[in-house]
């Protein structure tokens, strides 16, 4: 094999890792829905809060802090769900494994920073340090996304990108309106990225 055909035989090989790992994290569909979801689930905090910046969380009583907590548990939990079970049908229809090995490391390189983040949200939660939750949400997420997307597309890096840039402005300038921003990046980029990936790839 002389170094054209190597080249040409790399070129193949990408390729079909493209086709292969096309589309593997977060679907158009799940991104649009959990986006949605992110943006209900704002609207309510913004009601039980009575504002925007989380500081206010260690002010309400114990019933509307447990029911914050619990809505943001059942957001996150609904959209993971969701994003499981399009998942799964996008895979189908296209013929795919849902659980292949790429889709395996890709569920790899997001598991630590999100059970960093849900570590970090118990211990910052038990001694009453709420204003910086929103920020450490959407740069964790950022990375998770973020290291997620060296195995599919390039688009979920991109959203990767705002989502550490954005937590990263909530943590040292936005703190005061720390929910819009959580509505900005969880809801709005999250449909925004939804309906890119649908209008491109169908999907």
């Amino acid at each position: 094999m002389d170094s054209r055909e190597a080249v040409e035989h790399l070129a193949t090989i990408r390729k079909i890792m493209e086709s292969a790992t096309k589309l593997t994290v977060l679907p158009g569909q799940a991104a649009i829905a959990g986006g949605i979801l992110a943006l209900a689930g704002s609207a309510v905090s913004y009601w039980l809060m009575g504002g925007m910046n989380f500081a206010a969380v260690s002010q309400m009583p114990d019933e509307r802090r447990i029911s914050l907590i619990l809505l943001w548990v059942i957001v996150a939990v609904a959209a993971i769900g969701l994003d499981i079970a399009l998942t799964i049908r996008l895979a189908r229809r296209n013929g795919k494994s849902p659980w292949s090995r790429l889709a395996q490391l890709a569920a790899y390189a997001m598991g630590p920073a999100v059970l960093v983040a849900v570590a970090l949200s118990v211990a910052f939660g038990l001694r009453g340090l709420w204003e910086p939750l929103p920020a450490i949400w959407m740069m964790l997420y950022g990375v998770a996304i973020w290291m997620a997307s060296i195995l599919s597309t390039r688009a979920p890096g991109l959203l990767g990108l705002v989502f550490i840039g954005c937590g990263a402005i909530t943590l040292f300038w936005a703190a005061p309106v720390a929910l819009a921003m959580v509505a900005l990046t969880f809801g709005c980029a999250h449909v925004a990225y939804g309906v890119y990936l649908i209008a491109r790839y169908g999907g």
